[in-house]
C-alpha cells in the first residue's frame, strides 16, 4: 500500500450509521450537490449552524453530529468544500458565496458558522472578510486564527479542542487564544484526538485517542449545543 493511498483512504468516512441521511419524524434531510441540510420538524429554535468540513474529509463524517443538532431544534447545514479542499482563492470565494447565500436565505435564523480543522480556519477567514451578519463561530480542532486578530470581533466564539490532537496542538491553541475575543469559550476535551471529531478513518500525525469516538462525539455535541443555546 503506497503512502498516498493510505493518506487518501484515511479521509473516507467510517462507522456512520446507515440511517443517518434518512428523514425522520424529527428531522427533514435534503442532500444536494453543494450541501446537506437538516431541518427540524418541530420545536425549531432561533439559532442554527452552518458547518464546514475538514480538508479532504468525506462530508458524511460530520452528518451524525449535525443530525443530532437538528433533532434538538437547530437548523443545520453541512456545506461541501469545493474539491473537498477549497485550497485556492476561486474555490474559497465560491464557498464563501455559499455561506452568505445560506445566511441570507433564512434571515429569521441567527446563524453560527462552524468548522473542523481546515473548515474552522475557513470560518475564521469568512468572519474577518465578509460583512454578512453571523451570530458567532464554533471552531473545532484548529489553531486558527493565528495569522490575524479577531480579538475585537463582536461575535460569540467557542473553540473546542482535544488534548490528544496531533494536528491542532492544544498548547498552540491556548497560545493563540489572545487572538480571540476575551469572552470566548475554550472547551478542552481530555483524551480527544483530531479524527474523532468526525467519523473518518485516520490522519497522518494525529495522536492516539484516550477516549472512544462515541464519548468524544457526545462531549462535542454537548459543547456545540451549549454554544448555540447561548
Amino acid at each position: 500500500m503506497s503512502i498516498m493511498f493510505w493518506i487518501i483512504l484515511g479521509f473516507q468516512s467510517i462507522d456512520v450509521p446507515a440511517d443517518t441521511l434518512k428523514t425522520t419524524s424529527a428531522v427533514k434531510i435534503e442532500d444536494t450537490a453543494d450541501a446537506i441540510r437538516f431541518q427540524p420538524r418541530a420545536n425549531k429554535r432561533s439559532t442554527g449552524i452552518i458547518f464546514l468540513p475538514g480538508g479532504m474529509v468525506d462530508p458524511l463524517a460530520y452528518t451524525p453530529l449535525l443530525k443530532n443538532i437538528a433533532a434538538a431544534g437547530h437548523p443545520a447545514q453541512l456545506l461541501r468544500l469545493p474539491l473537498r479542499c477549497a485550497c485556492i482563492d476561486s474555490q474559497i470565494n465560491t464557498l464563501f458565496a455559499a455561506v452568505s447565500a445560506a445566511v441570507k436565505a433564512s434571515p429569521e435564523t441567527r446563524w453560527y458558522l462552524a468548522g473542523h480543522s481546515r473548515g474552522a480556519m475557513l470560518a475564521t477567514r469568512y468572519a474577518r472578510e465578509s460583512d454578512t451578519k453571523l451570530a458567532g463561530l464554533i471552531l473545532i480542532a484548529t489553531t486558527h486564527p493565528r495569522d490575524f486578530d479577531l480579538s475585537a470581533s463582536p461575535l460569540k466564539i467557542t473553540k473546542i479542542f482535544g488534548t490528544h490532537d496531533g494536528i491542532a496542538d492544544s498548547d498552540d491553541i491556548k497560545a493563540n487564544a489572545k487572538l480571540l475575543p476575551p469572552a470566548s469559550n475554550m472547551v478542552e476535551i481530555p483524551g480527544a484526538n483530531h479524527v474523532q471529531f468526525g467519523y473518518y478513518r485516520h490522519q497522518l500525525l494525529d495522536g492516539i485517542p484516550g477516549i472512544t469516538r462515541e464519548e468524544q462525539q457526545k462531549v462535542l455535541l454537548r459543547a456545540v449545543r451549549r454554544a448555540l443555546a447561548n
